[in-house]
């Protein structure tokens, strides 16, 4: 893969996980009556990071890939219980999002570290 390439990878998906942190931060905080946009955001952050995973796995970055797949999952699964008025906690579902956002924020570094290496 281009270098280049990794590098606007690895900040498409650093933006991707801002917009996903700062829509969840809307859902959980505000007290608007519909969450449309904020849940457009997640929906559009969630394909990238499977679009991510899936190239990670084409490239033979199997452990990457593989990991992205079943976290991102794991998101999607935690997903369901976070809404409105929800407060940091313990719950699965809420340590599963987190600990997805969190992979993709050190994926995202990963890249673009990656990336830089290779162009110089």
């Amino acid at each position: 893969m281009n270098p280049g390439l990794i590098t606007v990878t690895g900040f498409a998906t650093l933006a991707a996980v801002l917009l996903a942190f700062g829509a969840f931060d809307d859902i959980t905080t505000d007290d608007a009556k519909t969450f449309t946009v904020e849940y457009a955001l997640l929906v559009a952050s969630g394909c990238w990071c499977l679009l991510v995973a899936i190239s990670l796995l084409a490239r033979r970055r199997i452990v990457f890939g593989l990991v992205s797949l079943i976290l991102l999952a794991a998101a999607i699964w935690g997903q369901r219980a976070i809404g409105p008025g929800t407060l940091t906690s313990a719950r699965p579902e809420y340590i599963a999002t987190v600990i997805a956002l969190c992979w993709f924020l050190v994926l995202s570094g990963i890249l673009v570290v990656y990336g830089f290496r290779r162009l110089v």
